[in-house]
């Protein structure tokens, strides 16, 4: 009779165990955003900028570099 009750009293825990996993995980998620530092309108500005500039500059190259590879298959396949 004891296996019984010890079975059931688990069911009932399990079944509420993951109700309380996840409040326990939105409360800690909810304490490590207290923490963080936020960057500044002008530091987001200053990062978007620098991104986008490299990714630009990283196209423009790719695309000489296609170029002239192209090219240089075109002369040797004729």
């Amino acid at each position: 009779m004891e296996a019984v009750k010890k079975t059931a009293r688990k069911s009932d825990e399990s079944r509420f165990a993951w109700w309380h996993n996840a409040r326990q995980y939105l409360r800690e998620v909810s304490s490590e955003l207290r923490k963080v530092v936020w960057p500044s309108r002008k530091e987001t500005i200053g990062s978007t900028s620098v991104v986008l500039v490299i990714v630009a500059l990283s196209g423009v190259f790719l695309g000489i570099v296609d170029l002239i590879l192209s090219r240089l298959v075109r002369l040797i396949v004729g």
